[in-house]
């Protein structure tokens, strides 16, 4: 087993990807610890196994760009990227303006402040008389909040998971009650939305039925990186799907 420094000075000099998944290994503890902090301030329904999967595309970016020949140690110059990268993610996976993002900060905490007065969830008219939104503004940012949570594959939409409106090549389901054609049509204007990545990672997937390790190696990426493709594009699916409601009733 090489040293640390052993490990650094071959991969600098020959830029080989043993080496290079060598010290990713050797540094994945900081990938786990920074998505471990960074998980106390987001909601359950974000996983862990998630933001490691974004702390490793930083740790790699890290191995890449480090210069040992600076002096500068390697741990704290990476655990700085691990975590931007965990939260430039995290960011991307957000659709909503920013300003919709203020406004809910402003109306949670008043809601919150006002739950602890009156011991019991306030109305929208108690919260608008405590901030400068109207009662119209308040039920938009609301809604809006509703319709942007992070839900997985598998949960339901009209008593379906998300999975079931991803049509396969390979298979006809009959038992389908939707026109079809129509469900079929909602899809791929959801799909349109995607970028051309996440649309191939979809396809990969759904129609063709890889794995995540056959894909990565067709698109030169990493099973991690396919992953946080695939768990994107899930998201902004479900987040255009469910505005479209009305369309599968």
């Amino acid at each position: 087993m090489l040293s640390n420094k052993k490990l650094w000075q071959r991969y600098k000099k020959q830029n080989d990807q043993d080496t290079r998944n060598q010290l990713i290994l050797e540094y994945l503890d900081l990938v786990k610890y920074q998505a471990g902090r960074v998980k106390t301030q987001l909601p359950d329904r974000i996983e862990l196994e998630d933001l490691e999967s974004y702390g490793v595309i930083g740790l790699i970016d890290a191995i890449e760009k480090f210069e040992p020949e600076r002096g500068y140690k390697f741990n704290s110059y990476a655990q700085k990227r691990i975590k931007g990268e965990i939260i430039d993610q995290l960011r991307k996976l957000d659709w909503l303006p920013h300003s919709i993002r203020q406004k809910a900060k402003i109306i949670k905490s008043v809601s919150q402040e006002l739950e602890n007065k009156l011991n019991r969830k306030p109305t929208v008219d108690e919260i608008t008389a405590k901030v400068d939104f109207s009662k119209s503004v308040i039920k938009k940012v609301l809604k809006k909040l509703e319709e942007s949570q992070w839900v997985s594959i598998y949960s339901e939409l009209n008593g379906r998971s998300l999975i079931d409106w991803l049509p396969s090549s390979k298979s006809d389901k009959p038992e389908i009650v939707l026109d079809k054609k129509h469900a079929t049509n909602v899809l791929k204007n959801a799909i349109e939305n995607l970028n051309e990545r996440q649309k191939l990672v979809v396809s990969l997937i759904y129609y063709e039925e890889l794995t995540q390790k056959e894909i990565a190696k067709i698109m030169d990426l990493t099973p991690a990186r396919i992953s946080q493709i695939h768990k994107k594009s899930v998201y902004r699916l479900r987040g255009y799907l469910s505005r479209k409601k009305q369309d599968f009733k």
